[in-house]
């Protein structure tokens, strides 16, 4: 298996671990009872954790595989890549539904900003997925008339 598809399964590893972090984390400021976490946290310090860690390290990962087969393509590349995207997208949904839930002591704007930013992420990687998905097939005509 070539670079880029490599690239593209650890694009796809990051984006998971990504809205499950970022999903546990709305959970954990909703609280068990709703009421929020007993102790101080510190929200936007693990967001900003979180998108070092897994969120962009994803959309780069994503952005240096299209980087690197954009000329010929490669269908198992678009295909994980265009998986990141949708793991992206249907993650920062959920995300912003449980974000109504979370008590105004703890809300903070980046907690809807983020995933409005990695939704647009979701679409692009989507976009690029399907954009080296299609180059592949394609091919090179080897018969050609002169």
């Amino acid at each position: 298996m070539g670079l880029e598809i490599w690239l593209s399964i650890a694009s796809l590893g990051l984006a998971i671990m990504f809205v499950l972090l970022v999903i546990s984390f709305y959970n954990f400021l909703i609280g068990s009872e709703g009421k929020g976490p007993e102790r101080f946290v510190d929200v936007r310090g693990v967001v900003v954790k979180t998108l070092s860690i897994s969120g962009a390290p994803s959309i780069i990962l994503a952005g240096i595989t299209f980087g690197l087969s954009k000329n010929y393509g490669n269908r198992l590349s678009g295909m994980l890549l265009s998986f990141t995207g949708i793991v992206l997208i249907i993650g920062m949904v959920v995300s912003l539904s449980l974000s109504s839930n979370i008590i105004s002591e703890f809300f903070h704007p980046i907690l809807v900003l983020v995933p409005y930013i990695f939704i647009v992420g979701g679409i692009g990687i989507l976009i690029i997925g399907f954009i080296l998905y299609l180059k592949a097939t394609k091919g090179i005509k080897k018969n050609r008339e002169i």
